[in-house]
């Protein structure tokens, strides 16, 4: 059985055991839902390729962000409406 180490690291040969770990808490469903080898990956994998392109890539869905890394539009969108709804629900009411 290989290592979440060695899985990256074929996706990302000089990857780092804090790369490694970055990877699975960030771009995988770890630790709520279970990741195989071929998830951890194509995670690191499509990580690498966005680095190599020098893109940076959404906290929460992996699509490319417009400048500021974090978020990517449709997330902040999402977020914002979200953030929204909450402030019109905490009212008070009769």
């Amino acid at each position: 059985m290989s290592s979440v180490l060695d899985i990256v690291r074929a996706a990302i040969p000089n990857a780092d055991a804090g790369l490694a770990t970055a990877i699975l808490w960030e771009r995988t469903a770890f630790p709520v839902g279970a990741v195989t080898p071929r998830e951890l990956y194509l995670a690191a994998s499509r990580f690498r390729r966005a680095e190599d392109h020098g893109l940076v890539l959404c906290d929460f869905c992996d699509r490319t962000t417009p400048g500021a890394p974090g978020l990517c539009v449709r997330c902040s969108a999402v977020l914002s409406r979200a953030a929204l709804n909450r402030e019109a629900d905490d009212g008070y009411s009769d």
